[in-house]
């Protein structure tokens, strides 16, 4: 049984917005929030457990990630009284980008900006390992703010999910070709998803998809042999190199593609700067990862007692701290040291009275007056350093950071060290290096307290903020090869 919007306390339904098959997506005014809002709402009841936890996970991955300002942000979940669940959400007046492109095609400026948010989105996702896997212009809405806002993420799943005995539905006009075959793999699980933002981008210059050319047969079964066959458009009303570009995204095999979402913004990014167009700015959220804990402090190291008897055996310092302290630390016992033998002080011999004496002050005189020596030509030495013309200095080699690239093409990042300096009371530099670099890294960078995020092209960048300020920042690779995963330690100025 279909049903219509629901009562929900607090809530005013003002009209509808849209909907599929399965939910119904509906306008209300939320009066605690004093704001319009867009609630989703399955069609009918008695739902399954499996379908019920498919919807609720999409108000979780996007939930997940709505901080990013390209995903539409969900507010809050529940059920309604008559027993189905909702999602209220971010309501996006400006409609979608389906409609808008059927209505007349997008400007290419216009389309390289759309293109570089959403794949940066796309690119947040899939570090928090969440697949959209229905990435197409009816699910690109433009907010109040004429921002692109990727939404409905109800097939949405984690990377190596089993979906062997579940149903995946496919929106076909915008699937790569590996997906409508079944020979998708999980290694190649993001290429399918640079596919879709291909075609999705081509759709919006056309007001179509690329697989649907006016004028020939666009059945569901025509569409897809086009794209498992190898077929590509052609005739884009864009720059060769954007269409060199999308062409490449939506490529029949996987690996031809751009490597990632981030790989194929940056791409976008240089068509701009080619095409003299605003350079838009990349927005990425790389997922946080767990803040270290400071080791305990290691206690007071205490000598252990002198022997007091012949042979004995010295036992070694344990910590009283328990194993359980430090999570993952196998705490060892260490051998015990050998016996330690006393051995009684050499006799004393006494001269006889026929004997002379032995004076021995020459001895120590002798020695005395050596290292008297050694340490003069020491000191002489090291002063020549700091003076010139007087003889041969000792120098010191310094390291000149020739070795900071060596192994750049194969070696995985170093951990970035930071320096901080302040321009003025609210503008504080920070700059960074490391090693293994290359020319196409990019630096995602953090607050210490999370507020403010980034990525920076160079490995500087300035930040606002009052005394102290802390930043952490992590290299990017390009092609997303030998990343590491680590934040380098926090630099405060």
């Amino acid at each position: 049984m279909t049903l219509g919007p629901p009562d929900i306390p607090h809530f005013e339904y003002r009209g509808d917005i849209g909907g599929g098959g399965f939910a119904m997506v509906y306008r209300y005014y939320h009066h605690k929030l004093k704001r319009d809002v867009a609630v989703k709402v399955p069609k009918a009841t008695g739902l399954s457990e499996d379908v019920r936890e498919r919807f609720i996970a999409e108000g979780e991955s996007m939930a997940e990630l709505g901080n990013h300002q390209n995903v539409a942000t969900v507010y809050d979940t529940d059920t309604a009284a008559d027993g189905r669940p909702f999602l209220v959400m971010e309501y996006c007046p400006g409609g979608d980008l389906a409609k808008i492109s059927a209505v007349a095609p997008l400007p290419v400026g216009d389309v390289l900006d759309i293109g570089v948010q959403i794949a940066c989105a796309v690119e947040t996702a899939h570090e928090r390992r969440i697949l959209h896997r229905d990435i197409k212009p009816a699910n690109v809405l433009m907010n109040e703010y004429g921002k692109p806002c990727l939404t409905d993420f109800g097939i949405a799943g984690r990377f190596a999910e089993n979906d062997a005995e579940r149903q995946v539905m496919l929106s076909v006009p915008w699937s790569a070709p590996e997906l409508l075959t079944g020979a998708a793999k999980e290694k190649n699980a993001v290429l399918t998803e640079v596919f879709s933002l291909g075609a999705t981008l081509w759709h919006l210059i056309v007001g179509h998809s690329p697989f649907m050319p006016p004028g020939t047969d666009n059945s569901i079964g025509a569409v897809e042999q086009r794209i498992v066959s190898g077929w590509l458009p052609s005739g884009l009303p864009a720059p060769e190199d954007l269409r060199r570009l999308l062409l490449g995204a939506m490529a029949t095999e996987p690996e031809e593609r751009p490597l990632s979402a981030l790989k194929l913004a940056l791409g976008l990014q240089r068509i701009q700067k080619a095409q003299r167009y605003g350079e838009t700015a990349l927005v990425l959220m790389p997922a946080v990862a767990p803040r270290r804990q400071p080791a305990p402090a290691a206690p007071a190291f205490v000598p252990p007692p002198p022997p007091v008897a012949p042979p004995t055996q010295r036992k070694m310092f344990t910590s009283p701290l328990p194993a359980s302290s430090a999570p993952h630390t196998v705490v060892r016992k260490e051998k015990p040291s050998p016996q330690t033998i006393l051995r009684p002080p050499p006799p004393v011999v006494e001269p006889r009275p026929d004997q002379p004496v032995r004076l021995r002050w020459p001895h120590y005189a002798a020695g005395a007056l050596a290292t008297v020596v050694i340490v003069g030509v020491g000191v002489f030495l090291l002063s020549g350093q700091e003076k010139q013309g007087n003889g041969p200095a000792v120098s010191t080699v310094a390291d000149d950071g020739s070795g900071q690239n060596a192994g750049a093409d194969n070696a995985p990042p170093g951990r970035p060290a930071i320096t901080a300096t302040r321009l003025d009371a609210k503008t504080v530099r920070f700059t960074w290096n490391y090693s293994a670099q290359q020319a196409t890294d990019t630096f995602s960078w953090r607050t210490s307290d999370d507020a403010r995020t980034g990525v920076a092209k160079e490995p500087q960048v300035d930040v606002e903020g009052a005394q102290p300020l802390c930043l952490q920042v992590k290299v990017v690779r390009a092609d997303g090869s030998n990343a590491t995963a680590d934040w380098s330690q926090e630099s405060c100025g």
